[in-house]
């Protein structure tokens, strides 16, 4: 799946054919969420599948079947901007090599809080303060009080939904405004062209 999506990724960029550029853009989202389901993160890859393939990928196909697409634009040789490509992703490569480990198992914050920080004191102190190597892996979020002012556990999709839907609210429909906007907007936009 990692071959798939890293192919998918590659002919998204080479293809000259936006409309088939979108396809292969929804291969890649398709594969990505196929693997984040086999990592056992259900949430994240079955929320991958429904933005973005579901929402994003085919807003992008509605879009560019609308507007047309000039043969000249199809037909003019990107093969020059290949080496480009190449290099600007060796050298964001390198970085995240750098500050990730080869095995997940062995990560340690400390480490890799050491590489986004000049000051070695700020580390020191929050070692000191927090003792980061003394947490597990597993993150427990906690939302809400209950009546008797202990903390209540949530899982995963209760914490999300209680963030969207109470705290951040007012985002999410100017998103979905914006969105509306931008469809509305391509559907007027062709709609004079043909007149």
């Amino acid at each position: 799946m990692s071959l798939a999506s890293i192919l998918s990724g590659i002919f998204v960029i080479i293809s000259k054919n936006p409309i088939v550029s979108v396809l292969f853009l929804i291969g890649l989202f398709l594969s990505i969420a196929c693997y984040l389901l086999v990592l056992g993160i259900n949430f994240i890859g079955l929320s991958y599948l429904l933005v973005y393939v579901g929402a994003v990928s085919i807003l992008f196909l509605f879009i560019l079947m609308l507007i047309n697409v000039r043969i000249s634009e199809l037909l003019s040789n990107t093969s020059n901007s290949i080496p480009l490509a190449l290099l600007i992703a060796m050298s964001f490569s390198y970085p995240v090599r750098q500050v990730l480990p080869l095995n997940l198992s062995s990560f340690n914050l400390n480490e890799t809080l050491k590489y986004f920080t000049f000051d070695h004191k700020f580390i020191n102190y929050i070692n000191g303060s927090f003792n980061l190597s003394s947490y597990s892996s597993e993150i427990i979020f906690v939302t809400s009080k209950s009546w008797d002012g202990s903390l209540a556990e949530t899982t995963h999709i209760t914490s999300i939904g209680n963030i969207m839907y109470t705290s951040y609210c007012i985002w999410l429909i100017i998103t979905s405004i914006i969105l509306l906007l931008a469809m509305v907007g391509a559907i007027v936009i062709t709609i004079k062209q043909k007149d």
